[in-house]
């Protein structure tokens, strides 16, 4: 995990136990559960609420004339619709749960109210923001790669931060990011995803079956992809 990730992190722990800080008898949030494949958010949609995951992912994706484009996933501790803090309320992208969720659900006046009256406004804004663009510019930066590059990247962003790494150096890919999300996320065909993944297999890089898949030797991948694509990744 990056420098700039542990500081988001950091931050957004930070807010939330901000936000759960409160004098009055009623608690100031809900705990929620979403099942895999439900809609927290919609695109366009006016919301009255303003959450921080507790446990799972979820990703935020835009409206497309064909299949939603996955900008970003989200995970613990990080807020769905900070955009939707300002101005009309509006959501400018789908958060959807690819796998069981858990959130905080606030309502917005009460995080607003909350924000503004801490010391810390600006720096808690700063981060809200720094830990919605960062992960879009680095999607960016994966698909930009020579096509035949994209999966194998976009597996090793995924496992970096949500797979678990093994004694042996793989790192497991939760079962949840599957070909159609990879597909949505890095701008490819399903099928070429389908494609690509039996060619990484067949050269010994991933692991397909038994599930969950597995990226075997993570770190040197990982580091081959930076060192042959810095200006990228």
């Amino acid at each position: 995990m990056s420098l700039l990730n542990e500081e988001n992190n950091f931050y957004n722990v930070d807010l939330l136990d901000l936000l759960k800080d409160s004098n009055e008898a009623v608690l100031p949030y809900k705990r929620i559960r979403f099942r895999r494949n439900q809609k927290i958010l919609t695109e366009g949609a006016e919301t009255t609420y303003f959450y921080i995951i507790e446990d799972g992912v979820v990703s935020m994706s835009k409206n497309t004339c064909k299949e939603d484009s996955i900008i970003s996933f989200l995970g613990k501790q990080d807020s769905i619709g900070p955009l939707t803090l300002l101005g009309g309320a509006k959501s400018p992208a789908n958060y959807t749960s690819i796998s069981e969720v858990s959130v905080y659900q606030f309502e917005r006046k009460y995080v607003l109210n909350k924000l503004l009256s801490s010391p810390d406004v600006f720096w808690q804004m700063n981060a809200l923001m720094q830990s919605m663009v960062t992960p879009m510019l680095e999607r960016e930066g994966y698909v930009n790669l020579p096509s035949s590059e994209k999966v194998l990247a976009g597996l090793i962003a995924c496992g970096e931060r949500f797979g678990r790494i093994e004694s042996d150096g793989s790192c497991l890919i939760p079962y949840y990011f599957t070909q159609k999300i990879l597909g949505n996320y890095l701008n490819l065909a399903r099928a070429y995803v389908a494609t690509n993944l039996r060619k990484l297999e067949e050269d010994g890089i991933i692991a397909l079956s038994p599930k969950p898949w597995r990226v075997n030797d993570f770190e040197i991948h990982k580091q081959k992809l930076k060192e042959n694509h810095e200006p990228y990744i």
